[in-house]
């Protein structure tokens, strides 16, 4: 049988996880320390995400370049774009192309945050002409960004919003082409587990089905 694949997180389960660690400066300690269970497979992103940016941009990525080479660290990320956050887009749009750099120097895919920035997000795709892949996490959006998205090539990763069948993930999941699909638990207490029964629920096939799909996404878009 398949694993379950867990696209992004921040806690370890069952199956292949990408663990997010953020800017990554205390991973090693702390993962010197981990111990493996039989089951659990973990890698590892990491990135600056744009809730946490400050304004002036000093020290940064001290670190995240050497940590981002490391065999474990599979991919750049969470990065993106959020205009909740206090700092202003256009820095945003700057550290994100610094972060869209490093994937493509080291060919490792892009966990993407993005809330009400689609637009920005795929003219920057356009304008970087990046060809590594980028992974849309947590979606939960309407209809023609989704379309949008897919036509611009990118993956879409949903998660626990599909616990609620009023949520635009529930109602959009049948829309996501199998080979772009990937799922997640996030940072919510659910097992992976519970977000595949839900999906396997809508698409109406058999859980064993989704795990070879995003399996074999996986081993796609990172090579495995």
């Amino acid at each position: 049988m398949n694993p379950y694949v867990n696209i992004h997180t921040h806690h370890v389960g069952e199956g292949i996880n990408i663990l997010d660690v953020g800017e990554g400066k205390a991973w090693v300690e702390k993962e010197e320390k981990r111990e493996w269970i039989e089951g659990q497979n973990v890698f590892y992103s990491v990135g600056i995400h744009p809730m946490k940016l400050n304004e002036s941009g000093e020290n940064l990525f001290a670190g995240i370049e050497d940590t981002a080479r490391m065999e474990k660290v599979i991919a750049i990320g969470e990065c993106g774009l959020d205009r909740r956050s206090p700092i202003g887009m256009k820095t945003q749009e700057e550290i994100l192309a610094v972060q869209v750099g490093l994937a493509e120097a080291l060919r490792k895919p892009l966990i993407i945050h993005c809330v009400k920035a689609y637009s920005e997000l795929i003219a920057m795709k356009r304008r970087t002409g990046s060809s590594v892949p980028w992974i849309v996490h947590g979606y939960n959006n309407n209809e023609q960004i989704l379309r949008q998205l897919l036509n611009h090539g990118l993956y879409i990763s949903v998660g626990a919003a599909l616990l609620d069948s009023r949520s635009n993930a529930f109602r959009l999941l049948r829309m996501i082409p199998a080979e772009r699909l990937f799922l997640e638990n996030d940072d919510k207490e659910v097992e992976i587990s519970v977000i595949y029964e839900a999906a396997s629920a809508i698409f109406e096939v058999d859980v064993e089905v989704l795990k070879e799909i995003t399996r074999n996404n996986y081993n796609k878009v990172f090579g495995k």
